[in-house]
């Protein structure tokens, strides 16, 4: 498989979202126009879950998708993360390593069958929690996050789309997409997810093969806006 490992990725393309002590904040981007609506997507839920209370607003994609994903929408299960009280809905037979986030581990849920970190992969999400970041830099985290996305952006060159910034609950976004040139070409989505009365940064990436980007954008959404986490942290 000529999947990208996560690692590569990171050291690679987003050294931006390494903490930065003393960052100023910049003004905010210019947001992408609206799209056209979202694929249903069937969720199998516990009865306790209330996706609505602090899921991030929902993003369009940045193309259509394709009449076959609008149709497939695909089905989810809900799992836990206990260690941040959150939940992330992925297809039944992905795999998910959701590490020790609150100690600095990645989380990962992938496509692919892995085993860790370093195992290279096409399809899915990593993701980093960084408590510390926006203090150590006298910021607010929605402020920090900003400044990181703007470096972050500008390191993933000119194909990188514009920062798009929306607010759910406690959670300020900030999102844009780049690709990736590599032996399977990727399009990579990243979303930086800010809780000022925390103080809590969540950096996610999402990546998938450029070949598959129409057949996977309602998987994306669904993946995303189905990431959960707990305000209170």
């Amino acid at each position: 498989m000529n999947g990208f490992p996560h690692p590569a990725l990171i050291a690679a393309l987003l050294t931006a979202i390494v903490p930065m002590t003393g960052l100023a904040a910049t003004n905010s981007p210019s947001t992408t126009p609206s799209q056209a609506p979202l694929p249903s997507v069937t969720v199998s839920a516990p009865a306790s879950a209330d996706p609505g209370t602090n899921r991030a607003a929902k993003t369009n994609p940045a193309t259509n998708p394709s009449p076959a994903a609008q149709t497939n929408a695909p089905s989810l299960t809900v799992r836990d993360l206990p260690e941040i009280h959150g939940k992330i809905s992925l297809p039944k037979e992905w795999t998910l390593l959701p590490g020790k986030l609150l100690e600095g581990d990645v989380l990962l849920a992938t496509r692919e069958k892995i085993t860790g970190e370093n195992d290279p992969w096409s399809t899915g999400l990593s993701m980093t929690i960084d408590r510390n970041g926006s203090k150590d830099s006298g910021q607010k985290a929605s402020e920090y996050a900003r400044a990181l996305a703007q470096e972050a952006r500008e390191k993933a060159g000119e194909e990188a789309t514009p920062i798009k910034e929306s607010q759910s609950g406690p959670f300020r976004e900030f999102r844009f997409e780049f690709p990736v040139a590599a032996d399977q070409p990727l399009v990579v989505t990243e979303v930086l997810r800010a809780n000022d009365k925390t103080g809590t940064l969540a950096v996610i990436l999402w990546q998938m093969p450029k070949n598959e980007t129409t057949d996977l954008l309602g998987l994306r959404e669904a993946v995303l806006s189905g990431l959960i986490l707990d305000p209170a942290q």
